[in-house]
């Protein structure tokens, strides 16, 4: 007589605390995964803000040398105004007329208002006339508006540069968090104790969720 085969058991589900952590592993790898996503983002900004910047910089170096050739250019060109104008008054006090009526019909339009202005005031009779007719109000600098210009638009390249910058900052920062919080999440699940595995995630959590929260505000390059 055969005796009767026995019945396959089934598989014994985890009981007491095997049970409690079933939760855990893939909580955790979701974390991770999470993390290594918002970390590559971060590198990613930060790489591009630090681009930007570099533009920036080098866009604000570019228009400080030419504001600052302009303003070479124009006091140059003022050193050749005052000495024509030395020249011209050579020749009148001589009086040169054919001499002094060359250099006057090459002024340029500069010096022309300028010296027009100058002899409006009767420069050679009264003696509260200007000296000459290089002061502020009569002679205007060559060159100063564009070098205000260009020294303007370099202040809000700097600006910008500085801004990128401390965005690019900012990401590289939230890599260093979003490491911690793949360290702690990756670790967590090592200790025994169950408070303490708890809380390494729970404290991963938080600082992925301020995290979340803080790249959330920044701008997007």
């Amino acid at each position: 007589m055969k005796t009767p085969e026995p019945e396959p058991s089934s598989p014994a589900k985890p009981e007491g605390p095997e049970a409690k952590r079933r939760w855990f592993e893939p909580a955790s790898a979701v974390l991770m995964a999470l993390a290594t996503l918002g970390s590559a983002w971060c590198s990613y900004q930060s790489s591009q803000w630090s681009g930007r910047s570099s533009d920036h910089a080098s866009e604000a170096a570019r228009l400080q040398r030419q504001a600052a050739a302009l303003h070479l250019e124009g006091n140059q060109t003022k050193a050749v105004h005052m000495g024509i104008f030395m020249e011209l008054m050579d020749a009148k006090f001589a009086g040169h007329e054919k001499l002094v009526s060359f250099y006057t019909d090459r002024l340029t339009q500069e010096i022309r208002s300028a010296y027009d202005g100058w002899l409006a005031q009767n420069p050679f009779e009264n003696p509260q006339a200007d000296p000459h007719p290089f002061v502020p109000h009569l002679y205007k600098l060559p060159f100063v508006d564009q070098a205000d210009q260009a020294r303007s638009e370099e202040v809000r390249q700097t600006g910008e540069a500085e801004a990128a910058g401390t965005h690019s900052a900012r990401y590289l920062g939230h890599t260093v968090l979003l490491a911690a919080v793949l360290f702690f999440a990756g670790t967590a699940g090592n200790f025994d104790r169950r408070l303490v595995r708890q809380s390494t995630l729970f404290f991963a959590v938080a600082t992925f969720l301020y995290c979340l929260v803080r790249i959330a505000g920044l701008p997007v390059a």
